[in-house]
């Protein structure tokens, strides 16, 4: 089942936190989130690997998982997350359950042009799977970062969170450890 939340969740991304937050630095990526919610799970990075296409972090926060993947190949230089045709390539060589090249709009995310769907769809259990996907290109590289999430019979609360922190994303220079 198919539950459009497109608008509301959007609004999350540009919702400014209030309270503490928690600063999760990734240099591998050039990746630093700012605005990532002090909690009682605090939130764990608890993997950064590095793969022939490029490097992945995996955070998580009580029930939900941020995903952040950078391409190492530069995309070609007409590329645009905002076209719905390359969506479409990003949707065949992700295999997610999210469809972008239809569904979405697009957003700003570090200061950059973005598209982000938001999706929730129930599964064969009484969960719904909540997922918020979003491609950024920076410097011609391809960002894809993905909230997950699964709840019944209500949205994980960490889920809109790890949503929120998104509005605290900044690109930096990567920065990797010298391997001779």
């Amino acid at each position: 089942m198919h539950k459009p939340g497109v608008v509301p969740l959007i609004a999350l991304l540009l919702w400014p936190l209030v309270g503490q937050a928690n600063e999760i630095d990734l240099p591998e990526l050039g990746v630093r989130l700012t605005n990532v919610p002090s909690a009682a799970s605090k939130p764990q990075v608890t993997e950064v690997t590095q793969y022939p296409a490029g490097y992945d972090a995996v955070m998580r926060l009580g029930a939900a998982q941020l995903n952040i993947s950078r391409e190492e190949e530069t995309v070609p230089a007409r590329s645009d997350v905002a076209d719905p045709s390359y969506r479409a390539l990003l949707d065949r060589r992700y295999h997610g359950s999210v469809e972008s090249k239809t569904l979405g709009a697009p957003t700003t995310v570090g200061g950059h042009s973005a598209w982000t769907v938001v999706d929730a769809r129930g599964g064969s259990s009484e969960l719904t799977h909540y997922t918020c996907l979003t491609y950024v290109i920076v410097d011609q590289h391809l960002y894809r970062l993905a909230i997950t999430a699964d709840g019944s019979p209500a949205r994980p609360a960490e889920f809109d969170e790890l949503v929120k922190a998104l509005s605290g994303v900044t690109f930096e220079p990567v920065q990797r450890a010298n391997r001779g």
